[in-house]
C-alpha cells in the first residue's frame, strides 16, 4: 500500500550523537546483525525446505524469533522494546565501547541499514518478478486479475467495517480504517511462494500477480481516502483526484512505453563494453522506476514490478534474469526476517488485558480477511480448469502492507484494541497462507502454459 518501504526513523538517533560514534563500533553492530540475519534465514529456509515447506515461511519465522516477540535481537521500533543485552555485550567485548555507545551504533545501523537493505529486498524481489513475467499473458488474464483485485478489496473493506460497527460498537471512521486494513495484499509473500512452486508462469500465478498488483492500486486510492476522512473529516477531492490521474498515467506509460524502452535498453547494452553493464543498467533502471513511483505517492515496489515488466521485452532477458536473481536471492530473506521480526505476538496473550479486548475483533478480522479473498476469486465466471482456491489463497497474506495499515492508524489515534487485532490478523494471514497456498497449488517441475481465459462460456 502507500509507502511499502518502512521509512527510516533518523530522528531517534541525532546525527552529532551517531557522529560520534566511531565508525569501528558501527561497522561491529552491522556485522553481527548481518551475520545474525544471514544465518537465521539460511537456517529456517533450509528447514522449510526439508520440511516440503515455502523457504520463505521459515524466513518469517526466523524474524519472528529474532524481533520483539522473542529474543529481541532484531528491534526497529521506537519505544521500550529493549534490545537483548547479550548483543550489546558482544558489541563492547569486540570494540570496547561503553554500552550506552554500542546500543546507539547497534540500533543506528538496524534502522538506517539492515532496514534499508530490508526495502531494496523487496524491490529486488518484485524486479526479478516482473523480469519473470509474461507481459502478453498477464494482457490475456488481465480482466480475470480484475474481477479477483476489485472483490478482493470490496469484499473486505465492507466486511470489516460492518463487522466491527454491528458486532463491537466501533465508531464510523476507525471501523472504515479497520476494514480498508483488510484489503492490502502482500505481494511479495506471495510472489516469493509462487516462484518456489514453479507456478509463477502458471494462469492461477499470473492472475494472482496481477490481481495482487491492481490490488495495491486500488488499496493505494482507498488507503488515501480513508486517511482524509479520518484526519480532515472530509474527503479531499483534489488529492484524490491527483492520486487517481498520476495513477493512470503510470500505468499508461508503462504499458505504452514497454517496447521502446526495452528496444532501448537492448540497444544500449549492445553498445556498453564494460564488465557488469547489462546487470548494473538493469537495477539503475529498476531503482528510478522505483523513485518515479514512490514520488508519485505509489508503492515503490510497484515501480520495481514495472521496471522488471518492461525489460522483459529485452533480447538480453535470460541473461538479465541470470545475473540478477542471485542479488535478489542475497537481498530479499533480509526482508522476510525484518517483516517478521517488526511483527508482535504478543497480542496472542489472552492474559494480558491489553490484548484480550481485541482478540475478538482480530477473530472477526481474520475471518473477513481470509473470506474476503477467497470469495472474490469465486466471482469470475466459469472458467475451466482454473484453481479457484489457490487463488483466493494466493491474495491473503498481508505481510508488511498491513504493518503500514497500523503505523498509519496509530499515528491517527485508533484504539489500542483495534490495533492489535489488525496486528494479530497480518500475523496470522501471513503465516497461514503460504502452508496453504503450499497445499492447494502443488510444485510443478514446469509452469503451466498460459491459456486465453474466457469470461463467459464453458
Amino acid at each position: 500500500m502507500l509507502m511499502t518501504f518502512m521509512p527510516l526513523e533518523w530522528t531517534q538517533f541525532p546525527l552529532a550523537t551517531v557522529g560520534e560514534i566511531s565508525e569501528s563500533v558501527v561497522f561491529s553492530a552491522l556485522l553481527i546483525s548481518a551475520t545474525v540475519i544471514f544465518l537465521t534465514s539460511q537456517i529456517w529456509a533450509e528447514t522449510c525446505a526439508w520440511l516440503r515447506l515455502p523457504p520463505v515461511l521459515g524466513q518469517l519465522i526466523g524474524g519472528l524469533l529474532l524481533g520483539v516477540s522473542a529474543l529481541k535481537i532484531l528491534v526497529f521500533a521506537e519505544g521500550d522494546a529493549a534490545i537483548n543485552p547479550a548483543v550489546i555485550s558482544l558489541i563492547q567485548q569486540t570494540t570496547e565501547a561503553d554500552a550506552e555507545i554500542a546500543l546507539t551504533a547497534y540500533s543506528h545501523q538496524l534502522i538506517a541499514i539492515s532496514e534499508g537493505a530490508a526495502n531494496l529486498g523487496v524491490v529486488a524481489l518484485l524486479f526479478l518478478i516482473g523480469l519473470e513475467s509474461d507481459f502478453e499473458s498477464l494482457l490475456k488474464v488481465g480482466p480475470q486479475a480484475a474481477i479477483v483485485a476489485t472483490a478482493g478489496v470490496v469484499l473486505p473493506l465492507v466486511g470489516g467495517t460492518v463487522g466491527l460497527i454491528t458486532l463491537f460498537g466501533t465508531p464510523l471512521l476507525p471501523a472504515i480504517f479497520g476494514g480498508a486494513a483488510l484489503t492490502a495484499t502482500s505481494i511479495g509473500i506471495t510472489a516469493k511462494v509462487l516462484k518456489d512452486l514453479g507456478q509463477l508462469q502458471s494462469t492461477e500465478g499470473q492472475i494472482i500477480i496481477g490481481a495482487a498488483v491492481l490490488d495495491d492500486l486500488l488499496g493505494i486510492l482507498i488507503l488515501a481516502l480513508v486517511v482524509s476522512l479520518v484526519k480532515e473529516g472530509s474527503i479531499n477531492v483534489a488529492g484524490l483526484g491527483w492520486l487517481l490521474l498520476s495513477t493512470a498515467i503510470f500505468v499508461g506509460s508503462v504499458v505504452l512505453l514497454r517496447s521502446p524502452v526495452a528496444q532501448a535498453f537492448t540497444a544500449l547494452n549492445s553498445w556498453l563494453r564494460s564488465e557488469n553493464s547489462l546487470l548494473i543498467s538493469g537495477i539503475v533502471f529498476a531503482l528510478m522506476m522505483a523513485a518515479i513511483a514512490n514520488a508519485l505517492h505509489l508503492e515503490a515496489i510497484l515501480g520495481a514490478f514495472a521496471a522488471g515488466i518492461m525489460l522483459s521485452g529485452t533480447a538480453q532477458r535470460q541473461q538479465l534474469l541470470e545475473r540478477f536473481e542471485p542479488i535478489a536471492g542475497i537481498l530479499a530473506p533480509i526482508f522476510f526476517i525484518v517483516v517478521g521480526a517488526k511483527t508482535d505476538l504478543s497480542v496472542l496473550n489472552p492474559a494480558n488485558p491489553d490484548s484480550a479486548t481485541g482478540l475478538g475483533m482480530a477473530a472477526c478480522l481474520i475471518v473477513i480477511a481470509v473470506l474476503g479473498k477467497g470469495v472474490a476469486s469465486y466471482l469470475m465466471p466459469r472458467a475451466g480448469e482454473l484453481n479457484r482456491l489457490a487463488i483466493g489463497i494466493g491474495m491473503v497474506p498481508r505481510g508488511e502492507v498491513g504493518l503500514v495499515f497500523v503505523g498509519i492508524g496509530s499515528a491517527i489515534g485508533m484504539s489500542e484494541e483495534l490495533t492489535a487485532a489488525i496486528i494479530l490478523m497480518v500475523v496470522v494471514t501471513t503465516l497461514v497462507a503460504p502452508l496453504l497456498l503450499r497445499w492447494t497449488l502443488p510444485a510443478a517441475n514446469a509452469p503451466a502454459p498460459i491459456t486465453q481465459v474466457p469470461l463467459s462460456g464453458n
